[in-house]
């Protein structure tokens, strides 16, 4: 070995042992974090005090003893899942709506080689528990729904199946749930959303429409036919599923995202472009994908440096989101 390789390879030794006493404590640090080295994790749903799902309105952050890990949106189903954590005490925090409900917070232990699941129940405030009602998205015939206990056990017993991704095992609660109380609204609901992630639209579609012959104003079932339709490219039924649902609460940011997507597909450029804006304005990053449809917009209309600066946008909120390798395509065609 020449005199030039002996300096080369003393100097590889010694920055590997520069280098490994700080990659061990950044390790450390990281798993004190909960970040790294662990397999199991943490899934749950949140409910609103009267038993039905939250949707995206509410934001779910997970800490350690000390510091904030990760803040995620429940989807349209009110749940929520951690992946990847080490062993040890978390502190799960579910956030809603401020002025109707409190912040609630459970601790949850995982050990090696089993997750957790939750079931976390929002509380109205004292000042507005009897004005329940004012929620929107849920209607008045809903909150007044006596649900009798084995029902409502059945219910809940689903959503800690869905949670673990035992969605068979889930659809047959909600059957039993409904075999009970077959007026059930929320159980109808959660028994559609079920079906479709079985991959069943037909089946969800009849759920869907069984609870809104209970309630015709009953806004997630409505809104969820709403989606069927624009996911079969069924834009006129999408939209009138889709008004009704803004009818029943034009704060939620998802039936404006969704409108805005069918008013697309019919070429209504200004109108989907009104919509997807609003899904914006109401929204936080989870509803990034409108900037995407945007994108589409400004490009019918030959408006390429906005087509660009939209996808851009979507890109920085949602780079490993759906369509995110659809928009870097378009991106290096423009350029």
């Amino acid at each position: 070995m020449n005199l030039r390789s002996i300096i080369r390879a003393c100097l590889y030794i010694t920055l590997f042992v520069l280098a490994a006493p700080a990659a061990h404590a950044q390790r450390e640090d990281m798993q004190r974090r909960g970040t790294v080295g662990g397999s199991v994790g943490i899934t749950g749903s949140v409910l609103l005090p009267s038993g039905n799902p939250a949707d995206n309105g509410v934001r779910v952050t997970l800490r350690n003893s000390t510091l904030p890990l990760m803040t995620i949106p429940t989807d349209r189903n009110g749940e929520f899942k951690f992946v990847n954590l080490a062993e040890g005490i978390y502190f799960v925090e579910a956030v809603g709506d401020s002025k109707l409900y409190e912040t609630v917070t459970q601790q949850v232990e995982l050990v090696r080689g089993r997750g957790a699941n939750l079931t976390i129940y929002l509380k109205a405030k004292t000042e507005v528990r009897d004005a329940k009602a004012n929620d929107r998205s849920i209607s008045l015939a809903e909150l007044n729904q006596k649900v009798p206990a084995g029902a409502r056990k059945e219910y809940e017993k689903s959503l800690k199946l869905a949670g673990e991704g035992k969605t068979e095992q889930a659809v047959e609660r909600l059957r039993g749930a409904l075999v009970i109380y077959p007026e059930y609204l929320a159980a109808r609901n959660q028994l559609g959303a079920q079906y479709l992630k079985l991959k069943l639209p037909a089946e969800a579609v009849e759920q869907f429409e069984a609870a809104l012959k209970i309630d015709p104003k009953a806004f997630r079932p409505r809104l969820n036919l709403g989606i069927i339709a624009v996911e079969q490219k069924d834009y006129p039924a999408a939209i009138t599923h889709l008004r009704q649902a803004l009818t029943a609460d034009a704060s939620d940011p998802a039936p404006h995202l969704y409108i805005g997507i069918a008013l697309l597909g019919t070429d209504d450029l200004q109108s989907s472009f009104d919509e997807l804006s609003k899904a914006i304005i109401l929204s936080n990053s989870e509803y990034a994908v409108a900037h995407y449809y945007i994108a589409f917009i400004h490009t019918k209309r030959g408006e390429r440096a906005d087509a660009v600066r939209e996808l851009q946008t979507y890109l920085e909120s949602a780079p490993t989101g759906e369509l995110a390798d659809h928009a870097r395509t378009m991106l290096d065609e423009m350029k």
